[in-house]
């Protein structure tokens, strides 16, 4: 009779193990799910913004070969009209760029119609270029009637018609792109946010299925219960987490296509805390960025409260900038950042210093005070991310700034600046050796203008800069380019212009030099002088290196020889 009894009480657990081994199997799967749904949303949203800049990557492709032939086209037309020479300058430029226009479009390229569009495309800008091309000479050959006559036959105003429709058709299929690209993204992340809403339903599904079983087939097992539990908590916690993901990203890709829109770093102030709270919830904080002298970063945003946050910080200040990576401290650690030392965190938050890298360069730094907790380390990886786009944002508004300021005038002396030098040099140097023509160039120096800095002020040398720069935009003639090279540095450019001619120009403009009287306020200035170096191709170069070498030995020998003075290059 022990014998039968004990059987029955021996197996009665085991009615259930299938059952909870068929439910286990389920909750491993839904927790693979779960753990696959961040990365496959990552991706998804990852190759749709990379499609995005590709396909912004060529609009400005297009509009810059569009532009280029625009230039070309003004250059021809004003040198038509006038007879001027500096009217080409855009002319000369485009023609020079527009080869690496058209390699950068045909690398992007990617289907067999739009290279079809392209090979058109370039086969009239050929023509284009060519019909401007002979305007050109005839222009300078023949006089303006024969150049009018072959621009009144339209065939040009036909090519760049033409062209203009191609173009805009490339341009408008991008955009339809651009906006599908979008909408897949805003799709992709609403759906990610509906999978984690049903991930978070199946979760309280299969929870409240695990504990009904448990509880009727092992309620003996309480160990069982309590791991079945901590594990429903973790998939719960896993999709709020992937919820959270999925609202980050689509955050920040706003976040990205606001700060493309910005035109200067100043606006960061209006742009970001609209959007770090969202990203981070919860946080405090200030983003900070170099100033040109690279000496401190000055404090661009701030959200949550100003939290005393300073205007400068220092290199040297923070944890984070020293080490080139997230800095943690929280109201018991020891090592706070120097900016921070006089808010400390209270024992609840962590302060987080992100530094903000772009390509290697070190753009910025990501202040945050987070709440310290569960969510900490997400927090911590978080603003590592946002650091990282907030790098890349800024590298781009950085990028279109340099691009505006790099203008082709000196602001000071309203004399074209060194870029512009160093562009009119290789070209001029290029037209002088297709046409056998003389080409001099003088580099010009003020004496003693240290000492008129240090003894009157820079306000002094400053009006002393613009005065010089008048006199040789006066002393030259249209087609001559007169730029400042550096500091107290200037040189012109003579196209057509031998050493003799070039020699008066620079007497002439040294005598306009030493004529001025110039005043600063009730002080009268001491007078200003000059010294001049000139040298001439291809007699004392010939490539712009050698060439400018010789006019700076010649101004060397003319600053030794007593100043105030042309020499000519031996």
């Amino acid at each position: 009779m022990l014998v039968t009894d004990n059987p029955p009480a021996e197996h009665a657990p085991a009615m259930g193990d299938p059952g909870l081994r068929w439910l286990a199997a389920v909750i491993l799967v839904i927790v693979a799910c779960l753990a696959a749904l961040p990365f496959v949303s990552s991706r998804e949203a990852d190759s749709t913004m990379t499609a995005l800049k590709d396909v912004a990557d060529k609009s400005r492709a297009y509009d810059r070969l569009l532009g280029l032939l625009k230039d070309a086209e003004t250059g021809q037309r004003g040198y038509i009209i006038t007879g001027d020479a500096a009217f080409l300058a855009p002319y000369d430029n485009a023609t020079l760029e527009f080869p690496d226009a058209l390699r950068a479009l045909v690398a992007l390229a990617e289907t067999a119609a739009e290279r079809a569009a392209l090979g058109e495309i370039e086969r009239l800008s050929r023509l284009k270029l060519d019909e401007l091309a002979d305007t050109v000479a005839l222009r300078r050959e023949r006089g303006p009637d024969a150049a009018a006559a072959v621009v009144r036959d339209r065939r040009g105003k036909i090519y760049m018609d033409r062209l203009r429709v191609l173009v805009g058709e490339q341009i408008d299929t991008l955009e339809r792109r651009r906006h599908a690209l979008r909408d897949r993204l805003r799709t992709t992340l609403g759906y990610n946010t509906v999978l984690g809403i049903a991930a978070s339903v199946a979760s309280a599904l299969v929870i409240g299925i695990a504990l009904y079983v448990a509880t009727r087939t092992l309620r003996e097992r309480a160990q069982g219960a309590a791991q079945a539990h901590q594990l429903a908590e973790a998939q719960a916690e896993q999709a709020r987490q992937s919820q959270a993901r999925s609202q980050r990203l689509a955050d920040t890709a706003q976040m990205l296509q606001a700060m493309d829109s910005l035109t200067g770093a100043e606006e960061l102030r209006e742009v970001l805390p609209a959007f770090l709270p969202r990203l981070l919830p919860g946080s405090a904080g200030a983003v900070y960025l170099y100033r040109n002298s690279r000496d401190f970063l000055q404090r661009a945003a701030t959200w949550g409260g100003d939290g005393g946050h300073p205007d400068l910080v220092g290199a040297d200040q923070c944890w984070g900038l020293r080490f080139g990576r997230v800095h943690a401290a929280g109201s018991g650690d020891g090592m706070h950042c120097a900016h921070c030392a006089a808010t400390p965190p209270p024992e609840n938050r962590t302060n987080l210093c992100v530094p903000m890298i772009s390509q290697g360069e070190v753009l910025g730094l990501l202040v945050a005070s987070v709440p310290a907790g569960p969510d900490a380390a997400m927090d911590q990886a978080a603003a590592t991310a946002i650091s990282e786009q907030l790098a890349l944002g800024t590298s781009n508004i950085n990028l279109r700034e340099v691009l505006r300021r790099q203008s082709t005038t000196d602001e000071l002396t309203g004399l074209y600046n060194r870029r512009w030098f160093d562009e009119t040099l290789r070209r001029e140097l290029f037209r002088a050796e297709r046409k056998r023509a003389a080409l001099a160039v003088v580099m010009i120096d003020l004496d003693r203008f240290k000492h008129m800095n240090d003894t009157y002020g820079h306000e002094a040398g400053d009006l002393v800069l613009r005065a010089v720069g008048q006199c040789l935009r006066d002393g030259v003639r249209r087609s001559d380019v007169a730029c400042r090279y550096g500091g107290e540095e200037l040189v012109l450019v003579l196209p057509e212009c031998d050493g003799a001619a070039a020699v008066r120009c620079a007497e002439t403009i040294r005598t306009a030099i030493e004529a001025l009287s110039l005043r600063q306020g009730d002080v009268l200035l001491p007078a200003v002088t000059a010294s001049f170096g000139v040298a001439v191709w291809p007699a004392h170069g010939d490539d712009a290196a050698t060439l400018l070498q010789s006019a700076d030995r010649a101004l060397y020998a003319a600053k030794h020889g007593g100043r105030n003075r042309v020499c000519m290059a031996a």
